[in-house]
């Protein structure tokens, strides 16, 4: 299911650059320049107009990235991880080698399209220059590395147990970043080696942390029971264990909501706006890992269920910036 979502979401990116990418007279591009395996990566494609030749050329373009660098990346991780492979991680890994792949098709083009004499329609052939791609994904790894740095570098002087979890989850992606721009190198033919597995002990303090971290809420204010139910819902789909007692939590997420009548001047319609102001804190510490407030307006002809939607999508907001704030990368057992 996860392959093939991204196989649709390149699809609409490949859409985007090839409409991008305009046509040339098929005579014309007869005479274009070689493409030697040396220097580009290519790929054939073959659709009945020009426009569908381009895109199945693209496409067999970003399955080769796609496939391969999922798969060395997938076996990289399995190395960091004491446990084993997450459902969730291995979701997340796919959404990041996606995501990746997305960016690489910016960098390829359409270098040749000609009649398919054979079986009828245009064939295609997408290339990507390979010292190019090359160059800039080099620089990437470098600006990764200095952030990995970073990140170790912050651990160090880091306490408490959901305050450790934070960064160690923000290091953890950008090894997984690490690793894809590895394996993108290989397939280009330019392997590189990186000292990833170095922060092996690290990323099994991570693994540890993640099942013993709990969380607890505490809100005060209108409609606080049904807001925290929808958080506590959200948080546990992302796999964040909520504690049955105070006393038992790692990380507190406090705060205030409050809901607030609006007259835009409709009188059929009734106009709520819900407002949420929210703290994280470390237990281990009392020190704030975030502080943010969220608001936002909900209309309905019944001010109950105005009210009851903008409490559902405040929770929504909230519980999305809080997993941001926590780092979501292979955390808890989903």
């Amino acid at each position: 299911m996860t392959k093939r979502l991204c196989f649709i979401a390149i699809n609409l990116a490949i859409s985007v650059i090839v409409a991008c990418a305009g046509s040339t007279d098929l005579g014309e591009q007869d005479t274009l320049e070689s493409f030697p395996e040396s220097r580009f990566l290519t790929a054939d494609g073959l659709g009945e107009t020009e426009v569908e030749a381009k895109r199945a050329a693209m496409a067999e373009l970003a399955a080769v990235f796609e496939a391969t660098v999922y798969a060395q990346t997938i076996q990289r991780a399995e190395s960091w991880l004491a446990d084993g492979l997450t459902e969730r991680f291995d979701k997340q890994v796919a959404q990041t080698v996606h995501i990746q792949t997305n960016v690489l098709l910016k960098g390829a083009r359409i270098g040749r399209i000609r009649k398919d004499e054979d079986g009828g329609g245009f064939r295609a052939l997408a290339v990507l220059d390979r010292r190019r791609a090359a160059s800039q994904w080099q620089r990437e790894m470098e600006a990764i590395e200095v952030a990995i740095e970073g990140q170790v570098v912050v651990l160090r002087t880091t306490e408490g147990r959901l305050s450790r979890l934070t960064v160690l989850n923000r290091l953890a992606e950008l090894m997984v970043r690490q690793a894809v721009i590895e394996s993108r190198l290989s397939v280009l033919g330019y392997p590189t080696a990186s000292e990833i597995d170095e922060y092996a002990d690290l990323m099994l303090e991570r693994q540890q942390l993640a099942h013993a971290v709990v969380l607890w809420l505490q809100f005060d204010g209108q409609q606080a029971r049904p807001f925290m139910r929808r958080v506590i819902a959200l948080l546990s789909d992302g796999g964040y264990a909520i504690a049955l007692k105070r006393e038992d939590a790692v990380g507190l997420i406090t705060g205030y909501i409050d809901l607030q009548p609006l007259d835009l001047g409709n009188p059929d319609v009734y106009f709520v706006r819900a407002v949420a102001d929210v703290l994280l804190l470390d237990m281990d510490t009392g020190k704030p890992i975030a502080s943010f407030d969220e608001n936002l307006r909900k209309g309905n002809m019944n001010a109950d269920e105005a009210a009851r939607r903008a409490v559902e999508a405040l929770a929504g907001q909230v519980a999305d910036k809080l997993m941001h704030a926590l780092g979501t990368l292979g955390v808890g057992s989903k």
